[in-house]
């Protein structure tokens, strides 16, 4: 009971010195923001329009001998083997001969058309060695070329291009990075390259919902579910209960002795060993296959079940597999395995995939995939705080070891991670520190796609600068965060750059000096005494303020820090302090932030309508509140501290008394203390 209170008063205290004074820190290094370097433009202007053996001249002095992009005709129809659209390799000539002309000042325009000399041509040939996912650059005095085996490669060709050659820089959706560059210079020569992450999807508002096509430009191939004819939790799909369940329980998974197809608050499951199950759903997947020849990705997967909430069917059949692999993913893969075999003898191209998620999560002991079979591994909940190759915490090792695990089964292996809280979409959640080492451990563990899941709702924290690196670190595994970081910063922010760089860097530092993790339900309670305690709020709000001082006059780039402080502003107004004052201020600026980028979503698959307005509404009614708070938090640190004191004074009381009486029954003994120590010598 001592233990109780004792821990009650230090918790109490500690709340109340965060809420009333903020919490100190000591800073320590972070790999993205720690000596922030601009970006030199103006280097990188000399160096491309440096003369020399082995330069090609693409421009100078507003003319070029490349004035015409042409590219390859769309055919009429599609190859089943090509998921890209129609038009991804127009828009990308369009879009080149644009950033060329804004680039050099010179006239480029691009058409259709034969490849000829003398003019930057894009070519997409299905019968070209080269990887479809991919694309071959040659540079020489007659023409520029890009290609690839796919007019989707062939795009992403011409955006790595101007990226990696030219200095551009897609960075939002509002905003192109292309640099003024008067002359331009390339290195003769052929190169070829094959993105290190197959499959690659930043699942965000600002990439899946955008229409200026950025997401072709930062090369994210999965955008919207590229090639995918169902995605996830498609059980129902196949067999609906509204259809099938009132003539066929025995459809759906046993649980808790009853055919189901709700457990509690959540949905059931299908029973997988279930003949008339298999034949349902394989007659469906086929017919679907015959129609859609342009897909190549069937998912076939449990229904949504929460955390370790609800679990697979426990009739005898499916218990018996399960049992014996170890995993409720037994009786699962059997059911998939069996369905690839039949695709494969009518459809050698197409996947079936399947998720291993929550019940399903561990890897069976003898069963394996087949080629032709995706396991989409979902690291549900995750820990972003650190590395998933060093976790900090049991989530972060439990990811680890099920990424190894399936990693050493599974020749398709799709992780699906999780980069955001879902619960607080605009609450600052530093991530940045280890996209690279999760990329290395993802890619060392036979990872053939990456789904990194942020927000689907508009206003995401760090939507855009998080979508940039996690795409450019899946396209090129050899990527230098840190420069790209550094030149994101520079070209989007100018001289602001410095500050927006401190302000993630003192996130991450303080985060780590906490040694906490971050969780993707949690609320900002979790880390009032890290990196979102009061006093860690005022300094981002301070760093902003210098910011906008810096940048005094362009109102586009104030805008852009603005925007970005919505986070800041966030964790001022939401955790409890003493500034009444300044949690108004910041809710008020807050609530215009979101009215003015039309934010309205703040948690995830809420029922709410006016998400903004209920925050609002809750701490408004706080903050009027705080003087009661503070005063019953004072009083109930005095009545622990009373009770704590009183507790170990009854304590010493009794320790007393029972001193007493043993030395009073040494001293009537033979074996005194003295007597015995004489004795023992």
């Amino acid at each position: 009971m001592k233990g109780i209170r004792i821990a009650a008063l230090l918790l109490t205290v500690a709340l109340l010195a965060c809420a009333l004074a903020g919490c100190a820190r000591t800073d320590r290094g972070l790999e993205l923001g720690s000596d922030f370097t601009p970006y030199d433009e103006a280097a990188f202007r000399e160096e491309i329009a440096r003369d020399g053996e082995g330069r090609v001249l693409l421009a100078e002095n507003g003319t070029t001998p490349f004035g015409s992009v042409i590219y390859t005709p769309a055919p009429a129809q599609q190859s089943a083997d090509d998921d890209s659209e129609p038009d991804k390799l127009e828009r990308a000539a369009e879009f080149l001969a644009d950033a060329l002309s804004k680039m050099t000042g010179a006239a480029f325009s691009a058409s259709a058309g034969e490849p000829r000399d003398g003019a930057i041509v894009l070519t997409a040939d299905e019968t070209a060695n080269i990887s479809p996912e991919g694309y071959a650059l040659s540079v020489s005095e007659r023409r520029i070329e890009i290609s690839s085996s796919s007019r989707g490669g062939a795009a992403y060709g011409v955006y790595a291009f101007l990226e990696e050659k030219l200095g551009c820089m897609f960075v939002s959706a509002d905003f192109d990075y292309i640099p003024t560059l008067p002359t331009v210079r390339l290195d003769a020569g052929e190169s070829e390259f094959v993105p290190s992450v197959k499959w690659r999807e930043v699942y965000s508002y600002e990439i899946d919902e955008d229409e200026t096509g950025r997401a072709d430009k930062l090369r994210i191939n999965g955008a919207g579910y590229a090639g995918w004819h169902t995605w996830c939790h498609t059980s129902f799909d196949y067999l609906p209960p509204e259809e099938y369940y009132d003539e066929h329980p025995e459809y759906y998974s046993l649980y808790r002795g009853e055919r189901v197809y709700k457990q509690g608050s959540v949905d059931g499951q299908l029973c997988w060993s279930n003949e008339e199950v298999y034949e349902i759903i394989s007659e469906k997947v086929l017919a679907e296959m015959r129609e859609h020849p342009e897909d190549r990705y069937w998912d076939i997967s449990q229904m949504d079940n929460g955390i370790s909430v609800g679990s697979g069917c426990t009739c005898d059949a499916c218990r018996a597999i399960d049992e014996r692999e170890g995993s409720q993913m037994g009786s699962l893969l059997t059911f998939i395995n069996r369905l690839a075999d039949e695709v494969k003898e009518e459809f050698p191209n197409n996947y079936v995939s399947t998720l291993a998620y929550n019940h399903t999560a561990d890897p069976p002991a003898t069963l394996r995939p087949r080629d032709n079979v995706i396991i989409k591994l979902c690291l549900m909940p995750g820990d972003c705080s650190a590395s998933y190759a060093e976790p900090a915490g049991n989530y972060g090792r439990q990811a680890k070891e099920l990424v190894e695990k399936w990693g050493k089964i599974a020749d398709n292996l799709l992780i699906w991670d999780y980069n955001i809280d879902f619960h607080n979409y605009l609450m600052p959640y530093p991530i940045l520190d280890y996209i690279a080492d999760n990329n290395d451990f993802y890619l060392e563990n036979n990872a053939y796609g990456l789904f990194h899941q942020m927000s689907r709702d508009k206003g995401g924290d760090s939507a855009d600068l998080n979508a940039y690196l996690f795409a450019r670190i899946m396209w090129d595994a050899d990527t230098d965060l840190k420069a790209v970081f550094d030149k994101y910063l520079t070209v989007y922010y100018g001289a602001a750059a410095p500050y927006v760089a401190e302000y993630y860097r003192d996130m991450s530092d303080r985060l780590k000096e906490s040694g906490g993790t971050l969780y993707i339900y949690a609320k900002p309670v979790r880390y009032a005494t890290s990196y979102l305690s009061p006093s860690a709020a005022d300094g981002y709000l301070e760093l902003f303020e210098k910011a906008k001082a810096a940048v005094a006059g362009d109102e586009t780039v104030t805008e852009r820090i603005r925007y970005l402080s919505r986070g800041a502003l966030f964790a001022k107004a939401v955790q409890f302090s003493g500034d009444m004052k300044g949690r108004r201020e910041a809710l008020e600026e807050f609530e215009a932030i979101c009215e003015d980028y039309d934010i309205v979503s703040l948690v995830e698959a809420s029922k709410s309508t006016d998400q903004v307005g209920d925050l609002v509404r809750r701490v408004t009614t706080e903050i009027n509140a705080t003087p009661v708070i503070i005063i019953a938090m004072i009083v109930a640190a005095a009545l622990t501290l009373f009770a704590a004191a009183a507790a170990a004074g009854a304590v010493y009381g009794k320790a007393r008394y029972r001193s007493a009486a043993v030395f009073k029954l040494l001293a009537a003994s033979k074996w005194s203390g003295e007597k015995a120590y004489t004795k023992g010598r």
